[in-house]
């Protein structure tokens, strides 16, 4: 008794420690899994303040497709006309450069037409070769001879000085001077031009036209480093210790009548907040830097140079010019000035600085705000938290629909500020940031759950086919180890008159013929989806619906039965077994199976240390009977009612309530005859009909009817299938089986 007890309490403290180490391993793997995401997330944090150039990259394209989704919509009231050097100019005014006397002649012709402001997106840094009286060396300021005719670059100053016009400077790495600065600035804080992006180098403008111009500008368009298009323009420049205004901003100042812009610094951090022009307030970035949104390229906005030099159509542009700002460039593609936009189309520079104008003046404007970047990086932070921690806890499949479902917000979330606010939100890297989360929690964890594998694997391979196994590792997570209640189909299989055959065979020639017949059986059981729960000598346990449940495990022990019985014709048929000569020609090998249905418990079954998978209940001791009572039945395949009633379409032929040991009252079984085809065939009909009428005589006790059937049962199955006369040779002496009202159960169970 203290034995007992005391090997009780052993299982249980080892049961204990099992249970201890698996909770031990879960929280290490959850501890592990969070720390890959966590340190993930503090890598993609780390990659965002580092901000490398593709990082900028994938920001700059989430915010093209922004504007693709939402281009802005062209306005026709706005007072920006663009004339265009295009081909058909180049075609009816000659090559370019022109001779300046010509472009004199359209500044005084624009300015006719009411033009406000006209602004060249062209450098004029040497004087004009083509000048029929040659400048002085000054640059044109005027020669010693008085008698000179006046140089094509004078014409041009004289033209410029009448009117509002604006020049362009460019930038250079060789530089050459800067040009003189035609407005003041004034700050509300700090000096800026450290703040603002400097110039590589300047060009300078010719002297003569430089002292004319009204305004000067800077023509360039900065590249925001993409190098594949232009989505921002400076709107002011610094050569570390002077201001510089842009093209666009001297046009409009010099449209305005203005004489100084007011640059707004931040008092705090530095760096520019805004430009005044003017009447109007322009936010731009820290270093002066302007956000283009465009809109479709329109040819509204356009008219070709050779219309100013036209009279007739000249007269008609009047009301298109008359207080216009008019910019001048070229959309000639051997002028080499065209650009890439953000919605992808090609357009001229001249347009873009156009459509800055266009943004100033109807107050369109794309910022960044200071509370984007640490709302980028909160969002970065939510979304890799969000997919990791549904990873671990919730699988892959969830982690990505619930990432996906988050990233949605954010998508939606930086649209309604572009459209609503007009503030630009970079979506790109918090949605990137929770894909490489996914993908790193997801390998993770599918190297632990390879490690899994193996593990079941291990477990699994000595008593599991390698088909069904590969079917448990594709559906690992239907897979509970331990002991777990379930319907279970049970078989076992037994070979007939095994030691009289034994003791006529050497233990080499014993284990040959057993590897060959238990082989072919298992392989039958194995194609249904039965797991081989052990071999004990020549018999076999097997069972279905675990650990992978199988809706019809009846059905597919019974055809495993059926299949093995036609194994063993086959290899008796061409002598497989590997018997001596002399054994198998007086020995027919045969098999008796036994399968039942019902409840059991199936898992692991032993020692920490060494376990077996395996079935236990009395689902199991049942179906162990029913292989013995194949015997007393005179068949090989019985199979209990509650087996043949979950697979109505085989072939089954009643057998009664046979009296089991152990069992206070008959279990019902049955006979396998054939499977689905069997049944259907008539000869199985025509058979089934005179044997119910064979047990019905049997049950009646009407002798001369029993006899009369039993003939003809006998007759029908020497040609349907002779191993049923056995069985219908037994069931005379059987009739308590079909009638156990008149029988003395409890004297059968002893009997048994």
């Amino acid at each position: 008794m203290l034995s007992r007890l005391a090997r009780r309490r052993a299982a249980d403290a080892r049961g204990e420690t099992q249970r201890r180490q698996v909770s031990g391993r879960n929280l290490l793997y959850f501890l592990s899994m969070l720390m890959v995401c966590l340190g993930t997330t503090g890598g993609l944090i780390g990659l965002r303040i580092a901000d490398p150039f593709v990082v900028q990259q994938a920001r700059q394209i989430a915010f093209d497709l922004l504007q693709r989704a939402s281009p802005r919509a062209y306005r026709d009231d706005v007072p920006i006309k663009i004339v265009d050097i295009d081909e058909r100019s180049l075609s009816s005014l000659g090559q370019w450069p022109w001779p300046r006397d010509v472009l004199a002649e359209l500044v005084d012709r624009l300015h006719a037409a009411g033009a406000v402001a006209v602004s060249f997106d062209f450098l004029f840094v040497e004087p004009d070769r083509m000048s029929l009286g040659r400048a002085a060396a000054d640059g044109g300021a005027g020669g010693a001879d008085p008698a000179r005719p006046p140089s094509n670059d004078e014409l041009f100053a004289d033209a410029i000085r009448r009117g509002n016009v604006v020049l362009g400077f460019g930038t250079s790495f060789a530089r050459t001077g800067m040009p003189p600065v035609k407005a003041g600035f004034a700050f509300t804080g700090k000096d800026p031009s450290s703040d603002v992006t400097r110039l590589r180098g300047g060009a300078s403008i010719l002297p003569v036209l430089a002292d004319a111009a009204a305004g000067i500008g800077s023509v360039n368009l900065r590249s925001d480093d993409s190098g594949d298009g232009v989505r921002v323009v400076q709107l002011v420049w610094s050569d570390g210790t002077k201001l510089f205004p842009s093209l666009i901003t001297e046009s409009l100042r010099i449209a305005q009548g203005a004489s100084t812009y007011v640059v707004n610094v931040d008092p705090e951090i530095g760096g520019v907040q805004s430009l005044r022009i003017g009447a109007f307030d322009v936010p731009t970035g820290p270093r002066g830097e302007f956000f283009l949104y465009y809109t479709k390229p329109h040819a509204e906005r356009y008219v070709s140079a050779a219309d100013i030099f036209d009279n007739e159509r000249l007269t008609a542009l009047v009301p298109e010019l008359s207080g216009k700002m008019v910019l001048i460039g070229t959309s000639a593609a051997g002028l080499f000035d065209l650009h890439r936009t953000a919605l992808g189309d090609v357009v001229p520079g001249i347009e873009m600085h156009a459509q800055a104008l266009e943004q100033i003046i109807s107050g369109q404007f794309l910022l960044r705000k200071d509370w984007t970047g640490s709302a980028e990086l909160f969002a970065l932070v939510i979304t890799c938290l969000t997919v990791g921690l549904t990873t671990i806890f919730g699988g892959a499949w969830i982690a990505l629909i619930g990432g996906m479902s988050f990233s949605a917000i954010i998508v939606l979330g930086a649209w309604y500020s572009f459209r609503e606010l007009g503030v630009l939100v970079d979506f790109s890297f918090p949605l990137g940031g929770g894909m490489a989360t996914w993908f790193v929690a997801t390998a993770f964890r599918y190297l632990v759950t390879d490690r899994e594998k193996r593990g079941m694997r291990h477990a699994f391979s000595h008593y599991v086919h390698p088909t069904v196994l590969k079917q448990i590792e594709q559906n690992h997570s239907e897979v509970r180890l331990g002991g777990e209640n379930c319907e279970l189909t049970v078989m076992f299989t037994d070979v007939r008159n095994f030691t009289p055959l034994s003791e006529r065979l050497s233990p080499e020639e014993l284990v040959a013929f057993l590897n060959n017949l238990l082989g072919a059986l298992s392989d039958e059981i194995a194609q249904t989806g039965g797991v081989i729960d052990k071999f004990i000598g020549d018999s076999i346990m097997a069972f279905w619906n675990a650990p992978l449940r199988q809706s019809d495990h009846a059905r597919r022990a019974c055809l495993a039965a059926l299949a093995m019985r036609e194994a063993i014709d086959a290899m008796t048929a061409r002598g497989g077994f590997g018997l001596p000569d002399h054994v198998a020609r007086d020995t027919a090998i045969e098999i008796g199976v036994g399968v039942n249905t019902g409840p059991a418990c199936v898992g692991n079954v032993g020692s920490a240390e060494r376990f077996n998978y395996s079935a236990i209940g009395d689902a199991v001791n049942v179906a162990a009977r029913a292989e013995s009572a194949c015997k007393e039945l005179g068949f090989d395949l019985v199979v209990c009612k509650s087996t043949a009633d979950l697979a109505p379409d085989l072939a089954f032929l009643d057998a009664g309530g046979v009296p089991l040991k152990g069992k206070s009252a008959p279990v019902p079984m049955v006979i396998l005859v054939g499977d689905a085809a069997t049944k259907a065939s008539a000869e199985f009909a025509a058979f089934a009909r005179h044997y119910d009428d064979l047990i019905r005589a049997l049950r009646a006790r009407d002798s001369a009817a029993l006899a009369h059937h039993l003939a003809q049962c006998r007759q029908m199955a020497s040609a349907f299938d002779p191993r049923l006369a056995g069985f219908l040779d037994r069931l005379p002496a059987r009739r308590a089986d079909f009638d156990p009202e008149h029988a003395d159960q409890s004297d059968l169970v002893a009997a048994k």
